[in-house]
């Protein structure tokens, strides 16, 4: 995550690896609370939430509601 902007690495991590639960993200959703919540950094979504064929989601501008 870098100035709000999310990009997959394509790495695959346990969660049992992980030290801490705060970086790790069942939706992007959630993923997107804690980035406007934290900020940049590295974040660890559940393996299939990614939206298929996203490069990148830009996480803090503001959401379309759909009409």
């Amino acid at each position: 995550m870098f100035e709000g902007i999310a990009e997959p690495t394509g790495g695959i991590v346990d969660r049992d690896d992980l030290r801490t639960g705060k970086s790790v993200c069942q939706s992007v959703s959630e993923l997107a609370r804690k980035v406007r919540r934290d900020g940049d950094g590295y974040f660890y979504l559940a393996t299939g939430a990614w939206p298929e064929n996203t490069p990148s989601i830009n996480l803090i501008e503001k959401w379309k509601t759909i009409g």
